[in-house]
Parts: structure tokens; sequence; C-alpha cells
């Protein structure tokens, strides 16, 4: 009897508590709208909106307690799209979803009005809005412990090598939380950080092949919570690219140069590292020989 009054309480303390679904959209038109994108490419972004707020929807009507964060990685800059800062509720209920919905096609405009920075067009804010979604995320852990956070990352933008250290700060960060990063992935290549992210973190790294079905990728992959994955067949990583890019020349590298100082890598050696002008007082082997040292008889 003891043992049966456990499992409802315990049944009932799970079913009362809250999950809170950070979803991190990117919304750099300079990828969605790239030189040489045909028509459905085009018109990618304007399904990803209407197939993310379906998604929404089916989340925040799913448990009456869920909560949802919204936050656009756009170009150059993160911006949060949902909920406004002056509101403070962010429950789920059938009034809330219409409320989000009206919100976030607010701000998008918003964003889309607003020009682009010309020093930096094509630099998708991926790691900030990653650092935004944990900041979120542990302000309401403090305030509810007993809160089930996540995020989902739905990325077009390619990895960029300067944002290395930043995401990965942000993966360890999550993990510490207990945070699980799932990534769904609409760009032309794998993304390696967010690869590691999902698998450090036990979140669901996917890359569809066909983005028309995109809702049903959101809703059959992503909507479960990590607790129900376990009853469910969901799509595992068959290998895991740890390798890192380096800061030279933005490629893929199994064996670098880092920087004692700012840890950043590079693919050759630097006696001065880029990023934070240290001089390093380590000299390299010329043509990979050692010097020889004399026979002692």
């Amino acid at each position: 009897m003891e043992s049966a009054a456990a499992q409802a309480n315990g049944a009932a303390h799970a079913e009362a508590s809250e999950g809170l679904l950070v979803l991190v959209i990117d919304t750099n038109p300079v990828h969605w709208f790239a030189e040489g994108a045909g028509p459905a490419d085009r018109a990618g972004l304007q399904q990803l909106i209407s197939s993310t707020l379906v998604f929404v929807n089916s989340y925040l009507l799913l448990h009456r307690s869920n909560r949802i964060v919204i936050i656009a990685a756009h170009a150059g800059k993160s911006a949060m799209l949902y909920p406004d800062p002056n509101q403070e509720d962010t429950s789920g209920s059938a009034e809330q979803a219409a409320k989000v919905n009206t919100g976030v096609m607010q701000r998008l405009q918003e964003l889309s009005d607003a020009p682009l920075d010309p020093a930096k067009p094509n630099r998708t804010a991926i790691a900030a809005a990653l650092s935004r979604s944990l900041c979120f995320i542990n302000r309401a852990i403090n305030e509810e412990p007993e809160l089930k956070p996540r995020i989902l990352v739905i990325q077009k933008s390619p990895d960029m090598s300067e944002h290395y250290i930043a995401i990965m700060n942000g993966i360890f960060s999550a993990q510490k939380r207990s945070v699980a990063v799932d990534a769904c992935i609409l760009a032309s290549e794998q993304s390696s950080f967010m690869q590691q992210a999902a698998y450090l973190t036990g979140g669901i790294y996917y890359k569809p092949n066909d983005h028309s079905g995109l809702l049903q990728y959101l809703i059959s992959i992503y909507l479960p919570d990590p607790s129900t994955r376990k009853l469910l067949k969901l799509p595992s990583q068959d290998s895991v690219d740890f390798r890192a890019m380096c800061f030279c020349h933005r490629e893929v590298i199994s064996t670098a140069y880092v920087c004692p100082v700012c840890l950043s890598l590079f693919c050759e050696f630097r006696p001065i590292c880029s990023t934070c002008g240290i001089r390093s007082h380590i000299q390299p082997k010329k043509n990979g020989l050692m010097k020889k040292r004399p026979r002692v008889n």
C-alpha cells in the first residue's frame, strides 16, 4: 500500500511540475534569402514560422503548466520574440497560444524592418541566443527548482568558428543544469557544434532531408519531453564530430595550436595570437625534426 501510494504521489508530483521550452529560431535573412536560393528556399522562412507556431501551440496545449520562450538568432544579435518583457505570465492556455502568435509575428516584423549591421551581416547570433536562453532558464530554475527546462535550436546558418568557445561554454552550462539541448538543422551542411550540444546534454540532433515536412518532424520528434522519449523510438546520432574549427582559416581540424590565454585554436603556429594579442614564447619544431643531441661516449 505504501509503495503504491508513493508511486501515486510521485506521478502526481511529476504531473504538477512545469515544463519550460526555450525555442531558438535562426532568422538571419542573409542565409534564408541568399543569392542563388531557389523559390523553395525563399519560402522556407515563412514555412518555418508557420510550422513553429503550430508546434508552439501544441506544446502549450499539451499541459496547462507548460511555459514557452522564443528567441530569434538574427544577424549580429539575438532578440526576444516571446514573451513580452513587460508580461510575466507565460503559462500555457488557449488564450496564451493566441498571444504567442500575435506577439511573435509583431516582433518578427520589427526585426525585418530594422536594417542589418553592414560590418557583420552574415554572422548569425546562435551563441548569443543560446547564452540568453540559459540565463532565462537559470533564473526560472532559481524561482522554481522543480522546473523541467529544455532548449530547441532550429538552425539554418552554418557554424562560425569564432562562436566555438561561447557555444561550448553554453553546452557545459546546460549540461551542469541538466538542460537538454535539441537541434533541428536546416542548413546544407551538418552542424558539429549542435551535434556536440545534443550529445553532451542528452538532446536530439536531427537534420531533415525534406523541409516540406518540418511540422511533422517538430511534433513527432521534439514535442515529447525527455522523460517520455525513453518510451519512444526516436532518431539517434550514429557518429558525432568532436573536431573543432580553427580561428584562422575557419576549417575543421583534428590537431591544433591552442592559445594558453584565450584558448583560440589555430591550424598553424602563430607567434602572436590574433584573438587576444598575446605573444607566445614557444618555438615550434622546424620541419618536424628535433635538434640531435651530441653523443656522449
